[in-house]
């Protein structure tokens, strides 16, 4: 009798479903289509984020590539060295039909606009409480930096380069040591007593080959020694005791580009290292350790992208396991770049302070989405925006107390600004009046391309200062002549912004 009734629903399922497609207009499949299988791995992106010529000549040819069809265009821009590995991660055959596929890009190409409005900017300030000086080190490769940190311990600071080099710096930005490394350095760590810590890119241009490493710099002997090994692309990590065994664990961005992950390491006592996948999607770009379900484990909570882009945490309960839970989930043309969790409201929960601009995809236009927003905790940890700043290419923020008035600022640098109508914002400073945030810039925001800031109070006076790192590509060639020929005559590798308040 039961499977009779079992049998006896199924039919009805099946009349019903082929009565609502058969009442379907060819515009309603190609809206349900495109819903279903572009709002399966990620956010569904609505026509509306792109132009009609940006779905038809860049992203529609993508996914098509990614979703197992063939594609010769997007396989002659993929290295040797990439190939096997991207293909490798397609699907064998693909996803849906030829015509399934049209109706999808015919949905998108029907309703996307001929071109997205990008609202008129608004007046900003001349930047006061920073006084702005360009810094020319004395390197070769000026203009080249992938990173900068400080070690306030020992009040060093450290430059890394696009050439596989690191300059030690003292307060004065006078190089005082320099290090060759194996590959560009894109994040350091350091550790009392220890030697430092750094995360090697392998190559630093958009690739899915395992030549990355995290290694432990030893500064006496100018060598160092390789702690993990075989890491695509590696941005960010962390360092900390995930299972309390007094022994300091890794979190290690891979970022990688169609492949990647984000990777949680258990250091063992013999030296060695097991490895857990949090999350086997590329596009990790950094990680915040905090205790967030206070259960005396700490969390991860990391912003991913390429794609699916969110920012989740990996609630930790022990013995290296742990649940996923998205806080926040954007279109995968957002272009996430950067976030920080403070607590902008003295509520005593922390919120989300986020930046997307990444521009250097399949998608490369000027969008009136791109910029800096806050989001805030309602206590259960569910973020609703609570303020929205547009700032075309926005890549990272450094939130602080900067003028010492009892509430949070922050500075956000662009990767790619309009360089034509608005050079200058290349770096945005936000002062807090009020819970309003209020912007200026400095015209030497024009002396270099910004990709990378630290926040310290790098001159020792009791306030916190700002150093913005360049890296001087013409990406995508939109950057105007004047501007490169500033950027070869000056040859600027740092910004500093000290902070005048003291």
């Amino acid at each position: 009798m039961k499977n009779y009734v079992r049998a006896q629903v199924m039919v009805g399922l099946g009349l019903m479903t082929f009565l609502f497609n058969a009442c379907e207009t060819t515009e309603q499949k190609e809206e349900r289509l495109a819903k279903n299988q572009c709002g399966s791995c990620h956010a569904f992106p609505e026509p509306s984020l792109l132009r009609k010529g940006t779905w038809e000549q860049g992203v529609l040819s993508q996914m098509r590539f990614r979703m197992g069809f063939e594609d010769l265009t997007v396989l002659a821009d993929l290295s040797e060295g990439d190939m096997p590995i991207v293909l490798h991660s397609r699907p064998a055959t693909p996803m849906i039909s030829e015509a399934d596929f049209e109706a999808i890009k015919n949905y998108y190409l029907r309703n996307a606009p001929d071109s997205l409005t990008i609202p008129a900017p608004d007046r900003v300030d001349t930047l006061r409480q920073f006084e702005a000086h360009a810094v020319r080190l004395p390197i070769a490769n000026r203009g080249m930096v992938t990173m900068i940190r400080m070690d306030s311990s020992r009040n060093e600071l450290f430059v890394g380069d696009r050439f596989s080099n690191l300059y030690q710096l003292d307060h004065n930005f006078t190089v005082q040591d320099s290090f060759k490394l194996a590959s560009p350095p894109s994040h350091m760590i350091f550790r009392n007593g220890d030697d430092p810590l750094l995360s090697l890119m392998g190559i630093m241009n958009p690739n899915d080959q395992s030549k990355g490493q995290l290694v432990s710099l030893q500064k006496k002997s100018h060598h160092h020694s390789v702690l993990i090994d075989s890491l695509k692309r590696p941005v960010s990590a962390e360092y900390v005791d995930l299972d309390n065994d007094k022994i300091k664990d890794f979190v290690v961005c891979a970022f990688g580009n169609y492949t990647g992950a984000l990777l949680a390491f258990k250091s063992r006592a013999d030296g060695t290292h097991q490895m857990t996948v949090l999350s086997p999607t590329p596009g990790a770009r950094n990680v915040i350790i905090r205790d967030v379900d206070k259960n005396g484990l700490p969390d991860v909570v990391a912003l991913m992208s390429q794609g699916d882009e969110r920012i989740v945490v990996f609630y930790n309960y022990g013995n290296f396991t742990f649940r996923q839970t998205t806080l926040l989930r954007f279109s995968p043309v957002y272009g996430s770049s950067y976030f920080e969790i403070n607590d902008f409201n003295n509520d005593g929960h922390f919120d989300i302070l986020y930046t997307n601009g990444d521009n250097a995809d399949y998608s490369s236009i000027f969008k009136p989405y791109h910029g800096v927003r806050l989001f805030l905790n309602n206590g259960k940890n569910n973020f609703d925006e609570s303020w929205f700043y547009p700032l075309h290419g926005a890549s990272q923020v450094r939130s602080y107390d900067y003028d010492q008035d009892g509430d949070l600022d922050f500075g956000v640098i662009s990767y790619f600004p309009d360089f034509e109508k608005q050079p200058e914002r290349g770096f945005v400073y936000f002062e807090n009046k009020d819970g309003k945030f209020i912007p200026s810039v400095t015209g030497l925001a024009l002396e270099g391309h910004w990709i990378t800031m630290e926040a310290t109070d790098i001159d020792h006076d009791g306030d916190c200062d700002i150093i913005l790192g360049a890296l001087n590509l013409n990406f995508g060639g939109k950057i105007p002549g004047d501007i490169l020929s500033r950027w070869q005559t000056h040859q600027t590798s740092l910004l500093y912004l000290e902070n005048t308040l003291k």
